[in-house]
């Protein structure tokens, strides 16, 4: 069976050979045709490689055996790399006619000159088809040595104990074949690993829009509406609007594969208006889950870990006054359809029913509450209505509220603020999960609320709304800090709202302070909190880590109060809303958001217990927080972003600025010192002189060599406010990659057409010679197509799948058309990488993208590669 497997590939792929050998192995474009064509380079993203036994390679037999530290790999000390492992081998389900083969590769191994505390991640990407592979990830540096591991598409990290020669090594056992992205990065450098397209939930027919002041003003709904060509308009506050068009979708409609053509339609027209008259901002009303996962527990152990019941003596008052704002799913109620008769544990807590204020502010599209009284459904009552469901997520808010301020009152379990005021906000609906309009317009209330001091948002998505900030930096600006669960995706993939500058992303440890395989990492997070983990028992007590918390059970109709064991960065947000809580009772004048950040960036409200990337700035400590407030001193810190600058041969600047804590205070600059040789500060630092928002650093070329590598520090000493502190920067320049040892696999460039069908009209192959890749289509038809390229790792057919590298003209993310006409079309340039853009830097996710399939070989008709694309 092998023999004619192979004897079938051989002839197979002998046809793509003979269809695209003008453009193979890099050759470059000829200038002196006069066909219509086009030529072009592609060039490679710095400091890439890609493993160098792929399947593709396995394919053509040019697999170089990478399993064993006497075959290891060299890759830079900071980059990304590209791979392929399978436990097994065999042929892609659904290939018809033409098979598509994967190989047996279980380990990779690499080397690498690593600093201490470099993070090395995987991000696993595997096809459904197969049972999903166990995998593990191990750095060793003589001995020192951090291990990870998980299954299926479970994200790795492990850190370099010591600095020096490292070996890394990617093992898998089971399952079938999966592609992989690796990514070293130094200590300070987040967000490095974003290697496939963010896919947010988002309504479809619904838009957030900002207008001008000056149609603030002349427009009210119905001509909002009229001006937009839309059905409706509801205003959110501060110029703000939820714009509807025919027919409104559904927030269920977003798991049916038939929404694609749907969400893709929306944000056509979101784009349309984003080109209309005062339209300042159009974003998608993208919905935001709650952040928490699994069930069932017995103790709280949470509390004694961050030195809750210590706090609790330094401040007596227990959080007595200050108002949280816990904006979720609502509050248990053993009647749902009445303000009042809340769980035990919190009914002395909650604020006194106003009939005139709304708290519920789920619309009527995804709220599962009997009460329809407005026909968006806003009113009164932030009641919880439950489903019904055994393990329902709708009593979600009752348990971030319990960890908030459960009243101590020798029953149920206590709360990090037992005497704090609970403002329940409904904003999460249906399957717990609500929209962005919502919750704007429940934040820009919370904004004005004097008796709110802290809002808790244990909820987020990946998608980044300029709306939601800017209503964020409102409550901020108005005194409230506002706190947010980091996402559980076990990634760095940046969440929202947890990932804007003016919010405390709070991430999850387990018993043992150990972040949880769940918690996001990078830039959501600020700071860590118990959160829980259920495939853990760290502190040894017989009991999975999970946090206890109050909950409630409505099977059968009734609702009846209960407590419950969840997981999730959801629980370790209201942690630290609870801990501000007790800080702002203990000195109500003296603790603001600013004063909060300066403290917990400067170390004094947390526990070491980690690296920065994986913990932020520590765990949350009660005590020391409330040792803080009392002592009520705030020393001036100055942070820098990014907080560790990295160059190399094609980055020889950068910009470096400056964040001052508290916010405004002047800070004067006592003394610069770094590697003058090295590099240089524009504008220069000197002594006496006020420290700018940010400086240009650029390395003197004059004075590095190819080849080499250096090392600086900039440390900065400062004073304010008769004050004194250091801020150090570290800096490397590594030369030690040259051009053209970049490499990111074999390229398949394709000529695709420019409707829905993206099918493959044309197709070559090429490969990296010095650092990029050339190529060249001859004699094609004149007319409009997209210009793609990527790598197929994994042999099944389809090139910029996620994980796979990827370069589309002109900017990955953002494909345009190119035209061709009866001229040759020359000195075409594209980058790839096997890195994704993020939805910032695209304007609006990129939503069902799932790559392109290569050429049928042989045919002149552009097919897809395998029948299996029609369900994919």
């Amino acid at each position: 069976m092998s023999f004619d497997v192979s004897s079938k590939l051989i002839s197979v792929f002998s046809a793509l050979f003979l269809l695209v050998g003008c453009g193979g192995g890099g050759g470059g474009d000829s200038l002196d045709s006069q066909e219509p064509g086009l030529g072009g380079t592609i060039s490679i993203e710095s400091g890439t490689r890609v493993d160098s036994d792929t399947a593709d390679d396995s394919r053509v037999n040019e697999a170089v055996s990478n399993d064993s530290f006497s075959t290891a790999q060299l890759v830079p000390s900071t980059g990304i790399l590209g791979g392929y492992l399978s436990a097994t081998s065999g042929i892609y389900p659904d290939s018809g006619e033409f098979i598509f083969e994967y190989f047996a590769d279980e380990q990779d191994t690499f080397r690498a000159d690593l600093a201490a505390g470099s993070t090395i991640t995987v991000q696993v990407f595997r096809d459904s088809d197969f049972l999903a592979p166990s995998i593990s990830l191990s750095v060793d540096q003589s001995g020192a040595s951090d291990s990870d591991f998980g299954a299926g598409d479970t994200a790795l990290m492990v850190t370099a104990p010591v600095e020096g020669p490292a070996e890394i090594s990617l093992r898998t056992a089971g399952g079938g074949p999966f592609r992989y992205v690796l990514s070293v990065s130094t200590t300070g450098v987040t967000n490095f690993s974003s290697s496939y397209y963010s896919q947010p939930e988002f309504v479809p027919d619904e838009a957030i829009v900002v207008v001008s002041r000056q149609e603030q003003g002349r427009l009210d709904p119905q001509g909002l509406a009229g001006a937009l060509s839309a059905s409706s308009a509801k205003s959110l506050g501060q110029g703000a609007w939820l714009v509807r068009r025919e027919p409104v979708g559904v927030v269920a409609s977003q798991s049916s594969s038939a929404s694609g053509a749907l969400r893709d339609q929306t944000l056509r027209w979101i784009t349309s208006l984003k080109s209309q008259p005062g339209v300042q901002v159009a974003e998608p009303n993208y919905i935001y889950r709650a952040l928490a996962d699994r069930d069932l527990s017995s103790l709280q152990w949470n509390l004694p870990l961050i030195s809750t019941p210590l706090a609790w003596q330094a401040a007596p008052t227990l959080g007595n006054s200050v108002g949280v704002a816990v904006m979720d799913t609502g509050l248990f109620t053993s009647t749902p359809q009445t303000y009042g008769d809340w769980h035990l544990d919190l009914d002395t807590n909650v604020i006194p029913f106003n009939s005139g204020r709304i708290l519920d502010y789920v619309s009527a599209e995804v709220d599962i509450d009997p009460q329809f009284n407005d026909p968006l459904g806003y009113d009164n009552n932030p009641a919880d209505p439950g489903d019904g469901k055994p393990q329902s997520s709708n009593f979600h808010g009752t348990h971030v509220a319990g960890i908030v301020a459960a009243l101590q009152d020798s029953a149920g379990v206590d709360g990090v603020a037992p005497a704090a005021t609970l403002w329940p906000v409904r904003v999460l609906g249906r399957d717990g999960a609500g929209t962005l309009d919502d919750l704007v317009a429940a934040v820009n209330w919370a904004a004005d609320n004097p008796d709110i001091d802290v809002i808790n948002l244990s909820l987020g998505g990946v998608g980044p709304s300029t709306v939601l900030e800017a209503a964020i930096n409102r409550a901020d600006e108005n005194g409230k800090l506002v706190v947010a669960a980091a996402g559980n995706q076990g990634t760095d993939e940046l969440t929202y709202p947890a990932a804007f500058e003016r919010v405390i992303g709070v991430g999850a440890v387990d018993a043992g302070k150990v972040r949880a395989s769940y918690s996001n990492f990078g830039g959501s997070v600020d700071l860590v909190a118990p959160g829980g983990d259920a495939t853990r028992d760290a502190n040894l007590d017989g009991n999975a880590d999970l946090v206890i918390s109050t909950w409630g059970v409505d099977d059968g109709g009734d609702f009846i109060r209960s407590y419950a064991g969840l997981q999730g960065t959801s629980m370790a947000a209201p942690h630290v809303a609870g801990v501000y809580a007790l800080m702002k009772g203990a000195n109500p004048e003296g603790v603001t958001p600013g004063q909060f950040r300066a403290w917990m960036v400067s170390g004094v409200l947390t526990e070491n217990v980690g690296n920065s990337t994986e913990y932020g700035a520590g765990l949350i400590n009660a005590l020391k927080s409330v040792d803080a407030a009392l002592d009520g001193s705030v020393s001036t810190i100055v942070l820098s972003s990014p907080s560790a600058i990295e160059f190399d041969r094609a980055r020889f600047n950068s910009e470096l600025d400056f964040t001052v804590y508290p916010e405004g205070e002047s800070v004067l600059v006592d003394n610069v010192a770094f590697d003058s040789n090295l590099i240089s500060l524009d504008p220069a630092l000197s002594a006496g002189s006020s420290l700018p928002s940010s400086v240009a650093v650029s390395v003197l070329e004059e004075n590095v060599v190819d080849g080499q590598s250096y090392a600086t520090t900039i440390q900065i000493d400062y004073s304010a406010g008769g004050e004194t502190g250091t801020l150090k920067v570290p800096v490397s320049i590594d030369l030690r990659e040259l051009a053209d040892e970049r490499d990111a696999g074999r390229h398949y460039v394709l000529l695709v057409s420019p409707d829905e069908s993206r099918e493959t009209i044309e197709q070559r192959v090429v490969t990296a010679r010095d650092g990029s890749y050339s190529f060249s289509f001859d004699d094609i038809e004149p007319g409009e197509y997209f210009l793609v390229a990527g790598t197929d790792m994994d042999n099944n057919g389809f090139i910029c799948e996620s994980g796979e590298a990827c370069a589309e003209y002109p900017v990955n993310g953002l494909p345009e058309k190119i035209v061709i006409g009866e001229e040759r079309v020359t000195g075409v340039t594209l980058s790839t990488s096997f890195r994704r853009p993020t939805i910032a830097s695209m304007g609006l996710p990129r939503i069902g993208f799932e790559g392109y399939r290569l050429k049928k070989p042989g045919s002149t008709a552009a097919e897809p590669v395998r029948n299996l694309e029609v369900n994919r």
